[in-house]
């Protein structure tokens, strides 16, 4: 069971009241006052949030299946006109968008064309790279 302290009131709420009827030159002395111990405190805050910052992480890479990868070069060459879909391989177009590597677009009877986003042919071209070192060594 939790109980509740009873805590002394202070004299200083009591205060504040009779200073606001007081007249304007009082509260102006008291301004600075009250601004100096504030100020010490904004000077630790940037310090803190410096010490604290992360570097920033990295995108992990992404893996496709070979059909997927496929796929993908098939929709890149489609260029502007875009690749239209079908239901044998809505799946993997649905994989490739979730991974934004594709984009839907304009809707073409039944089913929509597909286009490569800017992270897709990043992705090109870095597996081109990739597959030419590879072949290489």
């Amino acid at each position: 069971m939790a109980t509740k302290k009873a805590t002394p009131k202070s004299s200083a709420p009591k205060a504040a009241p009779k200073k606001a009827a007081a007249p304007k030159k009082a509260e102006k002395a008291m301004a600075p006052k009250a601004a100096a111990p504030a100020a010490p405190k904004k000077a630790a805050a940037p310090k803190a949030a410096a010490v604290k910052k992360a570097a920033p992480k990295k995108a992990p890479a992404v893996k496709l299946t070979d059909s997927q990868a496929n796929l993908l070069k098939e929709i890149s060459g489609a260029g502007e006109t875009g690749h239209i879909a079908t239901k044998k391989i809505q799946k993997q177009l649905d994989s490739l968008q979730a991974k934004k590597l594709i984009k839907k677009g304009k809707k073409e009877g039944d089913f929509f064309k597909y286009h490569v986003t800017k992270i897709g042919e990043k992705h090109l071209s870095t597996q081109s790279s990739g597959s030419a070192s590879g072949a290489s060594a």
